[in-house]
């Protein structure tokens, strides 16, 4: 739909309210319309109507720089929107944690990427804590952080997650199903560092119990290969195991601790084009 000032100048251009009109598939009484709208908001007359056509008045030939400078600017407002709706040259930052990065985000982004080259993404790793900070900052457009940090921001669920055991693979407690925190709590244990909360600890607190811990590790890599070095057992994440390779056991938790993985950000209205389509696009593609 053509504005005011393009309508005006194509008046001009053209000598004629109706080869504009023509041309932009009005009727030539809308474009008399938005010509007298024009001149109302001006407050003086800009173009003058004879037998051989329109001509501009003093004040419009005064204006018409203006103009004429005014749809230029709309012209290359319309090509930015339409540059980022097809998202090209955009930069996604995103603040993540090892869990998602490995499991979650290489192949959203692969196949996001596939279908929109254009795309640049920037990660920052950190935990819970840190990643909403970062969004609260600004540093980043959005985060992934799990349910209880997200305070003062806009969220939307990505995945459940619930924990499993890890046992070295020799261990006596592979002989269970299903192992409980009690079986846990009372062997040598490798804890998974999340920040400022963890909720393999305040799962063992709710039961009553507090595990035997012997090492604090933020690495989920570094976790398994303790355990299968026979350093104590551990919780991890179930995507994080799922399709791994490490000499070890893993084992289902009666009443296992869960979580739900979410992405977050300030303002889903104010947040770039690119973003919103990613999180959309990684929304209806990530399989619980």
């Amino acid at each position: 739909m053509a504005s005011r000032y393009q309508i005006v100048c194509m008046v001009v251009d053209r000598g004629s309210l109706k080869r504009a009109a023509d041309e932009l598939g009005y009727t030539q009484s809308a474009v008399s319309q938005a010509v007298k709208a024009l001149e109302r908001e001006l407050g003086t007359t800009l173009i003058e109507r004879g037998k051989q056509g329109v001509s501009l008045t003093r004040d419009g030939k005064q204006y018409l720089p203006y103009l004429r400078q005014i749809v230029t600017a709309e012209a290359e407002l319309e090509g930015k929107r339409q540059e980022l709706l097809g998202l090209s040259s955009t930069d996604i930052r995103i603040a993540t944690f090892t869990n998602v990065s490995r499991t979650v985000l290489p192949r959203v982004i692969r196949d996001f990427g596939a279908l929109h080259p254009g795309v640049r993404f920037t990660l920052k790793q950190g935990d819970y804590t840190r990643n909403a900070q970062w969004v609260h900052d600004g540093v980043v457009d959005f985060c992934f952080t799990a349910r209880g940090f997200t305070a003062g921001l806009e969220k939307r669920v990505v995945y459940h997650d619930e924990l499993v055991a890890l046992l070295p693979a020799a261990h006596p407690l592979t002989a269970k199903e299903k192992v409980t925190l009690a079986d846990l709590a009372s062997e040598p244990f490798v804890l998974l560092d999340e920040g400022e909360q963890s909720l393999v600890l305040d799962a063992f607190a709710t039961h009553g119990l507090s595990p035997h811990v012997t090492s604090e590790v933020t690495d989920d890599y570094t976790i398994m290969a303790m355990v299968e070095e026979g350093l104590g057992v551990s919780m991890l994440y179930r995507r994080t195991v799922e399709g791994m390779r490490a000499d070890i056991c893993v084992r289902p938790i009666a009443h296992a601790p869960s979580r739900d993985v979410v992405a977050a950000w300030r303002s889903w209205d104010t947040m770039p084009i690119a973003t919103r389509c990613f999180i959309d696009y990684m929304s209806s593609h990530i399989v619980n």
